[in-house]
């Protein structure tokens, strides 16, 4: 943990990660104790302590605390956390909690043993589908200095915690760094290394190549620093793959980002097909109140580096932000 129980709670206490730092910080974990961590780093000390019950054939119980906690404690965690995850009219999930059982992950701060559930907490259910596939909880070991902006911080880090359990969660995971767990399509890294790849086998076969930044953006200006949750970055990282081909990539590059790289696919042919994914977009009600913003470049039998495309396909979106051409396009 970054401060002891004791330690006095100051201005510099206080954290200010941007909505898209966290969505990023939280996105890069490897596994749920890494998960766990990250949200612990990045949320206000009063809140400190982070639980996930992975509800499998055989539920797991992963805990990050302040103090090794005691078998009671993880008992204690396990059935309520059991409890959160039950089906109406079932009976809980069976969690054998035992210390030595438990995925921990503590910092000893050299004080008693914790022996009782937190002061507060707050739980957040990952779900597929109907199903509930694990239980999140952030907890307070204290009350003093808790204030609801600090639970509201906390709970913005929670829903995305979630959302991310439901990939780590997954019994049959992706690779780590290919998919993003936030919206389901490519990393950036991969999407990187994929275009750079691409550009590359052009030199032995030239060939054309589109690539498209898409972001979303706030419609009212006095919302503009409101991101995108979880959940719409997934239903929109969903409706762009079904515009597409098979054989097109799409990868979330940030909060509030896309980009897409079609093959073997003019710059004009990709010009409308990022004028067909931006209408579709714009019809949809779950998007209203966020504008589109797109930009487009590509190849046609000249060579260009992967980083130049992308530059001139995000200074075409921001074009686009400022409102100076309709359909934003840079030809090289």
């Amino acid at each position: 943990m970054s401060f002891p129980m004791d330690a006095s709670l100051g201005a510099e206490a206080l954290l200010g990660s941007s909505a898209e730092d966290s969505l990023e910080t939280l996105a890069a974990a490897t596994d749920v104790l890494d998960l766990l961590r990250r949200a612990d780093a990045i949320t206000p000390p009063e809140i400190d302590l982070w639980a996930a019950l992975v509800v499998r054939e055989a539920p797991e119980l992963f805990v990050h605390g302040p103090r090794p906690p005691s078998p009671t404690m993880l008992l204690a965690l396990a059935e309520s956390m059991g409890a959160e995850a039950r089906p109406q009219g079932q009976a809980p999930p069976e969690v054998t909690a035992a210390a030595g059982q438990a995925r921990l992950s503590c910092a000893c701060l050299h004080e008693e043993v914790l022996t009782g559930l937190s002061d507060v907490h707050r739980d957040h259910l990952t779900r597929r589908g109907q199903t509930v596939a694990a239980v999140s909880r952030a907890g307070a070991t204290s009350t003093k200095g808790l204030t609801l902006n600090r639970w509201r911080q906390a709970e913005e880090t929670l829903e995305i915690t979630a959302w991310v359990l439901g990939t780590l969660a997954d019994p049959d995971p992706g690779q780590v760094g290919l998919i993003d767990p936030i919206s389901g399509v490519y990393s950036r890294a991969f999407f990187g290394e994929t275009l750079s790849n691409e550009l590359a086998r052009q030199m032995r076969a030239a060939a054309e190549l589109a690539v498209i930044v898409l972001q979303l953006r706030r419609s009212k200006p006095a919302l503009a620093d409101v991101q995108p949750s979880p959940s719409l970055l997934a239903f929109v990282a969903e409706t762009i793959r079904q515009a597409l081909r098979r054989c097109d990539l799409v990868a979330r590059t940030n909060s509030q980002q896309f980009a897409l790289m079609m093959p073997n696919t003019s710059p004009r042919a990709g010009l409308m097909a990022a004028t067909r994914v931006g209408e579709t977009l714009r019809e949809l009600e779950e998007l209203d109140g966020w504008s589109i913003d797109i930009g487009v470049s590509g190849v046609g039998v000249e060579l260009s580096g992967a980083n130049e495309l992308l530059e001139q396909a995000e200074t075409a979106m921001r074009a686009a932000e400022r409102g100076r051409t309709e359909h934003p396009f840079v030809y090289v």
